[in-house]
């Protein structure tokens, strides 16, 4: 026979009164379960499974005990009384309504959960995401970079209601969770900052949680100081050199191999942070580099603007990497690029000098003639006070691809 909605309400009001009559008939206490206040109300009380009758938050507690899928529930109480109780609306919500569904501030009101039922539920939403906890140490020289990518989310009150944003959100690549505070983190090189890096001063610690197979961005270039050269030969850059959390190259090979491996699909980034902090971004697409018989030629790319940022990097396409002993620019008076301002994808030459000499505070802001372009310059983002951007050497760039 099919059930009707009728037939349905009917069997949930005998339901009702069979337990009613069972806590009556046997002085039965509320069942084993640890309940405890849970501060709010359901986001849509529609969701639950309310009770017929009005009925005591005994009994309401008695209703959820019987369903193992109810995890909280909430009593609406009524302006009456049975000689037992304060009588109400009953509603049994799931798991994840109580944890995902949940406004923690609604009006002073709150309802009864199951933290065991919660506990358990959360373990198991949490292993089905692969979501794991991790220590991320942030330095000072990228501390406020990791803060512009952090996303505040005040309507995740819960861990698991914080996993469900980053994982609506393709450029979430997880969530940093302290209480009820929720921020995605978007778009930030934790390969880097997954665990303590050597020789850093450690500005920040966040317990972090990745979340899923969520991808993160791996460096590919970074400059932060005048500790390392990167006035190299040919043989340095096609292999890599420096430290991966300090001054770093991944190689020109390296570039080749992963440009190739998915040439139509890659996502870079470039990071600069001028000498006040402030940061600036934008994102290159479907960049290809060819093999080492080409000098590494940079093929195709496609700018995307982001966050205030230039296209700078890459004069123009099919142009060859140089260094002082290897690779052609385009000058038509052959002059060596690499050797007047160091190794680049120079035409005649550059607009750009990831590889360029790090030049120190107060220096940088304004270098003299004779270093002109041969810092670390974006020559369209210098300041507005710099006639002529390659006079502008930045405090930290770093160029990173989505792996």
């Amino acid at each position: 026979m099919k059930l009707t909605a009728k037939h349905s309400e009917l069997l949930q009001l005998l339901l009702w009164k069979l337990l009613t009559a069972m806590s009556f008939a046997y002085g039965c206490q509320p069942p084993t379960l640890k309940l405890t206040r849970f501060p709010g109300c359901p986001a849509d009380p529609g969701s639950g499974w309310r009770s017929l009758q009005p009925v005591t938050e005994q009994q309401c507690a008695m209703l959820c005990a019987k369903q193992s899928w109810c995890a909280a529930l909430s009593l609406d109480a009524a302006s009456i009384a049975d000689g037992i109780g304060q009588l109400g609306e009953c509603r049994l919500f799931t798991a994840e309504t109580a944890l995902i569904g949940w406004n923690s501030s609604c009006g002073g009101q709150s309802g009864l959960a199951s933290s065991d039922r919660l506990s358990s539920f959360q373990t198991e939403y949490l292993a089905a995401r692969n979501v794991t906890v991790k220590r991320v140490h942030i330095p000072n020289n990228s501390v406020k970079i990791f803060a512009a990518f952090l996303q505040h989310q005040p309507a995740a009150s819960s861990l698991i209601g914080c996993v469900a944003k980053c994982s609506e959100l393709p450029a979430c690549r997880g969530i940093v969770f302290n209480s009820s505070n929720c921020s995605l983190l978007t778009d930030y090189p934790l390969c880097r900052w997954f665990e303590q890096p050597p020789n850093s001063s450690e500005l920040a610690v966040y317990e972090f949680h990745t979340v899923g197979t969520q991808q993160c961005f791996e460096t590919v270039n970074l400059r932060v100081s005048d500790a390392l050269s990167f006035d190299r030969l040919w043989a340095e850059y096609k292999t890599g050199f420096g430290t991966y959390h300090g001054n770093y190259f991944a190689g020109l090979e390296w570039l080749h191999a992963r440009t190739s491996a998915q040439p139509s699909s890659n996502r870079f980034r470039v990071d600069l942070l001028y000498w006040n902090d402030t940061y600036i971004y934008a994102y290159y697409l479907n960049v290809l580099i060819l093999a080492e018989s080409t000098n590494y030629t940079v093929s195709e790319f496609t700018f995307e603007p982001g966050g205030g940022l230039h296209q700078n990097l890459f004069v123009d396409k099919n142009i060859q990497f140089q260094t002082r002993d290897r690779g052609l620019s385009t000058c038509s008076y052959g002059q060596n690029c690499a050797q007047m301002f160091q190794p680049q994808w120079h035409t005649c030459c550059h607009s750009s000098g990831p590889f360029g000499r790090y030049f120190n505070y107060p220096t940088a802001l304004n270098v003299s003639a004779a270093d002109r372009a041969k810092g670390i310059v974006w020559a369209s983002n210098a300041p507005t006070n710099i006639t002529d951007g390659h006079y502008y050497s930045f405090k930290q760039l770093e160029i990173l691809m989505l792996t």
